[in-house]
């Protein structure tokens, strides 16, 4: 049942952190780059079906990664510090989406596309700022799942 787990929390995290590498290294860039014609509409769209999706991504993921964790190595050894430490660190991921960039986020979502608000573009800076706090998170977290995974206790 653990490799099982293991598996698929592997396969979630790393689509997940894929995702976000995505978003913060091609999609917002790209954007940022486009008139803003094109930008807000697009920022706000996805910033509504991200708003929808990611949460449960992220709590899947968590629950995922804690337990693989739970079932694995005793936490004693280094795999299983490991996949505690990747627990640890999607945890601190979600924590930090509620507090700063889920909020945000949410605002982006609501923007009237006819009368944007006069700071659109530096709350989106603001966002990717964020964001690529969290991708560091996410990809600690995943590298330490993998890691743990491999490792012979």
């Amino acid at each position: 049942m653990y490799v099982d787990l293991l598996i698929v929390a592997i396969v979630a995290a790393g689509l997940m952190v894929g995702n976000e590498l995505t978003v913060a290294a091609f999609l917002h860039p790209t954007l940022r780059q486009t008139q803003d014609s094109l930008h807000a509409p697009l920022r706000r769209s996805f910033a509504t079906l991200f708003g929808r999706v990611m949460p449960f991504w992220y709590a899947a993921v968590f629950l995922l990664t804690a337990g693989a964790a739970w079932t694995g190595p005793p936490h004693s050894s280094l795999a299983g510090e490991l996949l505690l430490a990747s627990s640890i660190l999607w945890l601190l991921a979600i924590v930090f989406s509620l507090i700063s960039p889920a909020p945000l986020n949410k605002r982006i979502a609501q923007w009237q596309l006819e009368k944007l608000p006069a700071n659109w573009r530096d709350e989106a800076a603001r966002w990717d700022r964020m964001h690529a706090a969290r991708m560091f998170l996410l990809l600690a977290a995943l590298i330490c799942l993998v890691a743990g995974g491999v490792i012979r206790s």
